[in-house]
């Protein structure tokens, strides 16, 4: 019996295996770190002002004739218009760490780049959605109450991201799973432009028809909307 023992062929190296290079954790990127910084710093630039908007835009959110009083007060509309600016920043950071808006091109870049590919998109959208207001024609519509429609998702912005800082929170802190945190934002995100939607239709049907109404939300926001969410899925 010893004898059968005696000889063999080893089938495995001789050598260790090099171990695997472990993914590389969102927060430990250099870059991600420095730009965590700037949105505290955005944050805290605009908190007093942010305070300071509330109301009107408690009442924008309650009312459509409110979005129209904020966007008069040329004062109000200023400091929404740079608040919404110095969001925009955070907005993206989170996005991009709960992989909200991720196409698949976007795996195969180095970790660094993450987060400016997602600031493209966001950007990306923005201006195709700029581009639909300037680009279709408004017939019954003045161009006072196309700005007031094509700036109240602002007013939405600076509703969705307080509740996104919350939910970062708890989601880290509950270490939920990445896809379900992922879920979680995506969903929270979706209700909140619905409801921006909603209030932009109210808008203008305060100027046109139910049809006119429908037909303009397809162009202006709809159809943008549906060209971000094409990129993801495809691309």
């Amino acid at each position: 019996m010893e004898e059968i023992f005696r000889s063999g062929t080893l089938e495995m190296s001789a050598s260790p295996l090099e171990t695997l290079a472990a993914p590389a954790c969102w927060s430990d990127v250099l870059l991600n770190r420095i730009l965590i910084l700037v949105s505290i710093a955005l944050i805290m630039r605009c908190l007093l002002d942010l305070f300071r908007l509330t109301p009107p835009l408690l009442y924008s959110y309650s009312r459509s004739r409110g979005a129209e009083a904020l966007e008069q007060s040329l004062g109000t509309a200023r400091v929404r218009n740079r608040i919404a600016f110095c969001l925009t920043l955070p907005f993206c950071l989170i996005l991009d760490r709960f992989h909200v808006l991720r196409p698949a091109f976007m795996d195969t870049l180095p970790a660094g780049w993450s987060v400016p590919a997602t600031v493209g998109l966001v950007v990306a959208y923005l201006i195709l959605r700029s581009l639909c207001y300037l680009f279709f024609r408004f017939n019954r519509l003045d161009k006072k109450t196309v700005a007031i429609a094509r700036r109240n998702l602002y007013n939405y912005l600076m509703l969705v991201l307080p509740v996104m800082l919350l939910l970062t929170a708890g989601l880290l802190l509950a270490r939920v799973p990445e896809e379900t945190a992922c879920s979680v934002m995506r969903w929270t995100l979706s209700a909140v432009w619905v409801f921006a939607l909603g209030r932009t239709g109210q808008i203008l049907h305060a100027h046109c028809s139910g049809f006119s109404t429908f037909l303009y939300l397809c162009a202006l926001e709809i159809l943008p909307a549906a060209v971000l969410v094409a990129v993801v899925v495809n691309f």
